[in-house]
């Protein structure tokens, strides 16, 4: 059994005939997928949605069409650049139990491997392919260029310009494409940028000065995850049982834990996690504004209990 905490940070289908196609590979790039013949194209069948949660912001849209319809999904605990991005319906019962498969989103950008994804069931759309830590940039959210040689400033949020080089999410396996025809995606989550923004205010948080900050940084992360891995109940590990937690802690500015909320984004029966009890034991360096004084601040991350 392993837990996993990933730093940052929460529905459409219809019969095709396939045709013979070469399988996909990690050099592919995603708009020649989807333009390839026998590539399952879904398109939108209604605008995106957009619930503003008391600890959660949550982005759906519905695409193929209104027989039969799949469901996307991106939700966020807390600002960030990455996100988690929920993929159901029977389309995706192709890639069910896949150890790995290739996802793409950028424009001009190769897709890549992915072994760090997981499956599910969400009532009304079926099979699921679930990514607890899926980013658009290559970094956890958007950088500004710092005033002096201290460490680089983080605007919390999803960067909005790789955001605005994505057309559609696609997924591979084999000969196995299905495309989600998102359009750009810079305005709907230039939203869920805004409810995130929320968040911190209802938190007790200033938005403004995340907009240019060092986060805090988690100095005894090793000692705190071994013990939040002793949780694990022996009934949940005998059936093999995974759970997905989005996690949200208030650090100080003495970095210690003020207030610590989890997030269940699975249903496991036999889970009865302590993270929260755990994360009072944490210790963090505090974030740091853009003059370089400790602020208040946030950490988040998902925490996945699953079987090695």
């Amino acid at each position: 059994m392993n837990v996993r905490a990933l730093p940052d940070a929460a529905w459409l289908g219809f019969a095709i005939s396939f045709l013979a196609a070469s399988p996909a590979l990690a050099q592919d790039f995603p708009d020649d997928l989807a333009a390839r013949e026998g590539a399952i194209r879904l398109d939108p069948v209604g605008p995106w949605n957009l619930d503003f949660g008391e600890n959660r912001c949550r982005l759906t849209g519905l695409f193929g069409n209104e027989e039969e319809k799949h469901l996307l999904l991106i939700d966020q605990a807390a600002p960030g650049g990455a996100f988690g991005l929920t993929l159901a319906g029977s389309q995706m019962k192709a890639f069910y139990n896949a150890p790995r498969l290739s996802v793409g989103h950028r424009s001009g950008r190769p897709m890549r491997e992915s072994d760090d994804h997981g499956h599910g069931l969400v009532e009304g759309f079926g099979n699921a392919l679930i990514f607890t830590s899926f980013k658009l940039g290559d970094s956890k959210g958007s950088s500004t260029d710092s005033a002096d040689e201290g460490p680089s400033l983080w605007s919390a949020g999803i960067d909005l310009d790789a955001a605005g080089e994505a057309a559609r999410i696609v997924v591979a396996k084999g000969e196995t494409v299905v495309s989600f025809e998102t359009g750009n995606l810079a305005e709907p989550l230039q939203a869920l940028n805004i409810c995130t923004s929320d968040l911190l205010t209802q938190w007790g948080l200033d938005a403004e000065k995340h907009r240019a900050y060092a986060p805090p940084e988690w100095t005894n992360q090793k000692y705190i995850v071994r013990r939040i891995m002793q949780t694990y109940s022996d009934e949940a590990l005998l059936r093999g049982e995974m759970a997905v937690f989005r996690m949200r802690v208030i650090i100080g500015l003495d970095g210690t834990v003020e207030d610590c909320h989890l997030e269940r984004s699975t249903e496991a029966k036999h889970l009865d996690p302590t993270v929260c009890r755990e994360m009072r034991r944490a210790r963090f360096k505090p974030a740091r504004d853009a003059t370089g004084a400790p602020m208040r601040s946030f950490y988040a991350t998902t925490i996945t209990y699953a079987m090695n």
